[in-house]
């Protein structure tokens, strides 16, 4: 069994909403690096999983996802939850999202975009020593992403290294 990497050389993937509507089962996909998931993001899930299209679909079977994970575990969501098995990555909830910078003064607008990039801020801020990725499907969120000087990646790439 392949040794697990140390924390500093995990990576930190902030996911997208536009991301798990694409590939529900997406936070399995990061091998030993960590998935955050802002918790705007589930409040946006909450908004498609009605509806017999396949993005309903999505939402559905990832919020059925993380709730399996969940209650398996006595953490909370805002604790890092392993995913699947020793070598593999975990996930989190970020709630938190202030951060020194607030993406909605910068872009002068309050959506639920301007929210997930705070959080991911928040986890660039709360661990310094490790990379913080954005990950969306949406090319306006991923060039907001860029202009704050995250690394993104485009959804094509979703097995990470």
């Amino acid at each position: 069994m392949p040794a697990r990497k140390k924390v500093t050389d995990r990576k930190i993937f902030v996911l997208d909403t536009s991301v798990i509507l694409y590939d529900h089962n997406a936070i399995n996909n990061f091998q030993e690096h960590d998935v955050a998931i802002p918790i705007t993001v589930l409040e946006e899930l909450d908004n498609f999983k009605k509806g017999n299209d396949t993005i309903n679909f999505e939402a559905r079977e990832f919020i059925r996802f993380l709730d399996k994970l969940s209650t398996k575990n006595s953490l909370t969501l805002q604790d890092w939850i392993p995913l699947n098995g020793p070598t593999k990555g975990q996930f989190k909830v970020i709630m938190d999202e202030s951060s020194t910078i607030d993406a909605n003064v910068v872009f002068s607008e309050r959506k639920a975009d301007h929210k997930i990039l705070n959080a991911a801020m928040h986890m660039r801020e709360e661990y310094p020593k490790r990379k913080v990725i954005m990950l969306t499907k949406d090319v306006n969120l991923r060039l907001k992403a860029k202009s704050l000087n995250f690394t993104t990646h485009i959804i094509t790439m979703l097995n990470a290294t």
